[in-house]
């Protein structure tokens, strides 16, 4: 009966590991996610501003090539969109990392199970 109740309280114990584990890995998912958003947010809100200022630029007859506040913004779009292609790529990396730990996971899970 002893070895009964140890076998599970160790299941729930690596049941509750593992939760752990997969909600942290979500979690740092999600945090990524909510930075790409930001970033995309961000870039739509500068090209919207951008628009706005080239358009009042062209009602009077201003070339907005030559406006500073123009290419402000123009570096700033630039700036912003190496920043939504970093978050992207640290989104592939943790998507393929975690891939590869769900692999390894179950690789060992499958060679645990054989040895049963």
């Amino acid at each position: 009966m002893d070895n009964l109740w140890n076998n599970l309280v160790k299941g729930l114990q690596e049941g509750a590991l593992a939760a752990a584990d997969k909600a942290g890995d979500l979690t740092r998912l999600a945090r990524v996610r909510l930075d790409i958003a930001a970033a995309k947010s961000q870039l739509h809100r500068t090209q919207a501003e951008l628009g706005a200022v080239v358009h009042k630029l062209l009602e009077v007859d201003v070339d907005p090539v030559a406006d500073g506040q123009v290419q402000a913004l123009s570096q700033q779009l630039e700036t912003l969109d190496s920043e939504l292609n970093s978050c992207e790529a640290a989104y592939k990396a943790l998507q393929s990392e975690l891939a590869d730990q769900a692999n390894a996971t179950d690789t060992a899970d499958g060679a645990d199970e054989e040895s049963i």
